[in-house]
Parts: structure tokens; sequence; C-alpha cells
């Protein structure tokens, strides 16, 4: 794990991922007789109608499917202040919300918002809840196997926790043996617990998380840094806490699409907007409003 030289180093670069996956090649088989009399040509026949009914869907186009439906559907939290979080008669709003918005309206469409968790997100776009995912989404290789990251990223983080003020933990060393709240799906839970000896009590998303720490149930909260940098500076019920750490471990979101020539040209799309926004300076205008303005990684990339 990185170093906060490391991280900061790293912010410094976007990462870029060759395009497209490869299309599936079908082989043909060879005829076991020289000759196929007229039940063999029909039954030929019948099959060639049924691959082809198989192989159609595997060949649409999402993007397509989005233009004509005149909606694209993404996966947002709703729990993660000042990036997707709810209002107080329930809409949407955020930094995530807003950009989701700029996208729909560049692709000329509307967006549609599904809330997700950290543990369900992936499973709602493979099941096709949702078209994209846009809901703090760390970019590992272990997920590029199973769903498509959209590069460039578009934002980037760290990992910290969040402990009562007066707490003994003073350095990541002091983690050794503790117990960790965090929250479902989030992917340095069993890194960090396999690291220190710890115990991660993982709650389905930081409100449940924050709630079981202030009610004791473990030492400190394990979550990216500023997520917790901000919530702490904002939220007059954790006055009482400090974000404990110098962060470390670079942590880089991206949107995400499902793999397959289906959603490829939904990706390549979608890779030119965000290159657009961070060129343009859009995102970094999108971000200023929710107070992420002074993000290292947004200003490293803002105008490039």
């Amino acid at each position: 794990m990185q170093d906060m030289n490391a991280f900061n180093t790293h912010l410094n670069q976007t990462t870029q991922e060759s395009a497209a996956g490869a299309g599936t090649v079908f082989s043909s088989a060879r005829r076991a007789a020289s000759k196929v009399g007229r039940y063999g040509v029909a039954i030929l026949g019948a099959v060639a109608m049924v691959g082809a009914m198989a192989v159609a869907p595997a060949q649409a186009d999402k993007l397509a499917d989005i233009k004509k439906a005149g909606v694209v559907k993404f996966g947002v939290k709703a729990d993660i202040k000042p990036w997707a979080y709810v209002d107080s008669a329930g809409k949407p709003i955020g930094f995530e919300i807003d950009m989701a918005k700029d996208i729909a309206k560049t692709l000329g469409v509307k967006p549609d918002f599904t809330t997700v968790t950290s543990a369900n997100r992936i499973q709602y776009l493979q099941q096709g809840k949702i078209d994209v995912i846009l809901a703090t989404l760390s970019d590992t290789k272990k997920r590029r196997k199973i769903i498509k990251m959209v590069h460039p990223n578009y934002f980037g983080d760290a990992t910290n926790v969040l402990a009562p003020k007066g707490t003994k933990l003073k350095k990541w060393a002091d983690l050794q043996d503790s117990v960790l709240c965090g929250v479902q799906g989030s992917f340095y839970n069993k890194p960090f617990a396999k690291e220190y000896n710890a115990e991660v009590k993982a709650y389905k998303g930081p409100p449940e998380a924050i709630a079981a720490l202030k009610q004791g149930q473990c030492q400190a909260f394990l979550f990216s840094d500023q997520i917790l940098r901000i919530q702490q500076e904002t939220e007059a019920s954790l006055k009482d806490f400090i974000v404990a750490f110098e962060p470390r471990d670079s942590d880089l979101w991206a949107l995400a699409v499902n793999h397959g020539d289906k959603d490829a040209s939904l990706a390549g799309v979608l890779s030119g907007i965000v290159k657009g926004l961070h060129k343009s300076g859009k995102l970094m205008e999108l971000a200023k409003p929710h107070g992420l303005a002074g993000n290292p990684f947004l200003n490293a990339h803002a105008n490039k």
C-alpha cells in the first residue's frame, strides 16, 4: 500500500485503459455426412433460426437503446454527502447527480436515478436495472474483470479512519488487532483486515457505520478520506470525532458499464464525455458548489 507521497504522485496521472473487449467469435462445425436429406436441412434451418435469435440480443447496442428510450439510467448513492444524497423532499442532489445530468444532456436524453449501495451497485448493472454506475466506485483490477471501467477516472480520493477525539489511534500501525466499522462492498475492507489483523464490521452504508461507531461497536470507521473529512466538518453530530491519520492508498473513481459489444459504444461515448469535462474545466465547475474544488485529483486534471 502506498504512502501519502505515492498517493499525491499517483493523483497526477490519469489512468488510461486500452479500449474494447473482443467480440464473440463463432467457429463453424464440420459436417458429419457428405449429404444432408431434406429433414436434415429443415433441422439445420431451425437450429440456425434459434442461433440467430440467441445472438441478436448480444449484438444490440446499449447506446442506441438509450437514445431510443430517451433515458439513461444511472445507479447513484443516496447517503454520501456531497457526492450524492437526497434533500428534504427526497430529491437526489450532489456532485455526482449534477455530473449525471450533464452527461445525460450531452447524450440528448433525460437522466433516471436508481439508488444503489456499495454492496449492490455492480449486481444492479449486471441485471440491467441500470445502464451506468456513477456511485463513488473505486477503479480496481478485480472490478475491471467483471465490469467495464470508463476512463479517464473522474475523481480521486484515498483511505482514512474516523475516530472519537482523544483516541489512542495515532498512526496506521495502531490499528493492529483493532475492531473497525466499514461499509459493505468497500474494496479496502479485506486488505486492511488482513494487514492489521483487524475485525471489520461491515454495514449497509456510512450512516449505519457511523451510528455503530458512536455506540462503541468499533474503534474507528474505515472509509474514503475526503468523504470522512467533509462529513466531519459539516455534520454537527460529528464534532467530537476526528479523521485520525494521514491518508493513504490512492483511490481513483470511475463510471462503469457492462463488458461486451453491447455496451462498447456507450463506454466509448462516456469516455469522451469525461475527457471533455476535465479538459473544459466543467468538472471542476460542477464540483465547486459542493465544496470539492480543493480535491487534488480534480485540480491536477482540470483544463488538461
